[in-house]
């Protein structure tokens, strides 16, 4: 829908609604011509003031019975006011008297991609393509309604068309580096930025999104490079000193990296992330006094990060303090009450700290919200064992082989338990067919229960399925 553009004559526009205003209010009837029609019906649309809306379209089609311009803003008005189908059959009755108007075309697509009808809008978009004006914004609405149908290669066709008309948009730039990211075509984005920047070297944006192209490759100092590039363009580049910073940090060069982070308060105000990641910096390189300073300036910021409240909580975990560590995991639980990671990590903290139940009740969330996590099951499993007798242990590793049955490490830690529950058969029809699953697994028995390897009459079943 075309609106009002903010940057036309304000005086011109204030004028024509006054004079609308003024032949509402007494009765008066001046002359519009088509163009002070459409300033005041886009106003009135733009400002969601339908009745207006309403008014001036009748008012316009009484002045401008020929002009099928306020048939298609009476359109635009029905869509507005969700009344798709009427819209839909006046657009078919504009076309009809004027079969190859592109607009016409354009406002089918822009209500059928509202109704979810991708394909239907593409093939308006189409139509419109053949004698649009503005090329280029037909074909960035088609590539929109490709990547709507989840076809990120006729997106990439088409937002590389727009390049060619216009190689300065850079939000089309952005666009298509996001298309190549989500199909996973590293190399072909490169090879394409790269051919861009052999015609256009001043694009910041496609050195930048040639950098992101780099890192995803995992080929950091070239995306090092193409940043330092984009910097030379803009020096206030805030985005580009941030990526650059990270991927010092994938070269685990982070002392650099906390220089380049801190670089970005310099073109901007401090962010959030930008303090977490340095914090997560001066965690590797093992200044937990300044990762601690760092995470707090974070949720200073965002005290909803929660990242952040884990990362402070771990750190506490390493140097033992388990109250404290334990309050700050509850924080980003509190946040994100469904992430599995943190269920884990906090009952990973309950049971070193031997609080078997709060240890079991977290085990037990994590099952719920990720049982595919391929130690869930074992840790579960081992908890019980504190906590109840052997054969709730045995219950959470069946479940786990019920959802995970290709994973060895939970046949080998049924045996275990069945042994221990003194189910020798059982137990034993369960060590061959780990043994048969993968073989070498069989040693994690022993890191579980060393005892077991002075079990002589275990070592030599064992020893018969080596080969």
């Amino acid at each position: 829908m075309e609106f009002y553009n903010e940057h036309e004559d304000q005086e011109l526009l204030k004028s024509l609604l006054s004079r609308f205003d003024s032949m509402l209010q007494q009765g008066d009837y001046y002359f519009f011509d088509v163009e002070e029609f459409e300033l005041v019906i886009d106003h009135y649309l733009f400002n969601s003031q339908f009745d207006k809306s309403d008014i001036a379209i009748k008012y316009a089609l009484e002045q401008h019975p020929g002009s099928s311009a306020f048939l298609l803003k009476k359109a635009q008005l029905l869509v507005s006011t969700n009344k798709i189908n009427i819209a839909l059959d006046l657009l078919s009755q504009v076309e009809e008297l004027e079969p190859e108007n592109p607009e016409v075309f354009m406002t089918k697509a822009g209500i059928y991609s509202h109704l979810k009808r991708y394909e239907k809008a593409i093939e308006e978009y189409n139509k419109a393509a053949k004698d649009a004006e503005d090329l280029e914004e037909v074909y960035t609405n088609i590539a929109f309604e490709y990547e709507n149908l989840g076809n990120y290669n006729k997106a990439i066709e088409y937002l590389i068309k727009v390049l060619e008309l216009n190689p300065e948009n850079e939000a089309v730039i952005y666009e298509l580096s996001f298309c190549f990211e989500i199909s996973n075509k590293t190399d072909e984005s490169i090879s394409y930025f790269g051919r861009f920047l052999d015609n256009n070297p001043y694009s910041k944006a496609a050195w930048f999104n040639l950098g992101i192209a780099y890192n995803n490759g995992n080929d950091f100092q070239k995306a090092i490079d193409a940043y330092d590039f984009a910097i030379a363009i803009d020096d206030t580049f805030s985005s580009a000193y941030f990526n650059k910073a990270n991927s010092y940090a994938n070269l685990d060069l982070y002392e650099k990296a906390i220089e380049i982070y801190q670089e970005t308060f310099i073109h901007e105000d401090p962010e959030a992330m930008t303090y977490f990641y340095i914090g997560e910096c001066y965690e590797k390189l093992k200044n937990n006094t300044k990762a601690l300073e760092n995470y707090r300036k974070a949720i200073k910021i965002d005290p909803l990060l929660s990242d952040a409240w884990i990362s402070i909580g771990m750190i506490y975990e390493e140097q033992e303090k388990y109250k404290v560590a334990v309050n700050h995991v509850k924080r980003a639980l509190d946040i994100e009450p469904l992430n599995a990671d943190f269920w884990y990590i906090l009952a990973d903290i309950y049971h070193q700290i031997k609080k078997y139940e709060d240890a079991e009740e977290a085990f037990y969330k994590v099952t719920e919200l990720d049982p595919k996590n391929p130690e869930i099951w074992l840790d579960y499993s081992s908890c019980l064992k504190d906590t109840a007798d052997i054969s709730s242990s045995l219950k959470a590793i069946e479940k786990g082989i019920e959802i995970q049955p290709d994973n060895a490490s939970f046949v080998y830690r049924k045996f275990v338990y069945l042994i221990k529950a003194e189910k020798f058969k059982e137990a034993y029809q369960f060590l061959e067919a780990g043994l048969v699953m993968d073989y070498d697994k069989h040693v994690e028995i022993f890191s579980y229960d060393k005892t077991f390897q002075n079990d002589l009459a275990l070592m030599e079943i064992i020893e018969l399925y080596k080969k």
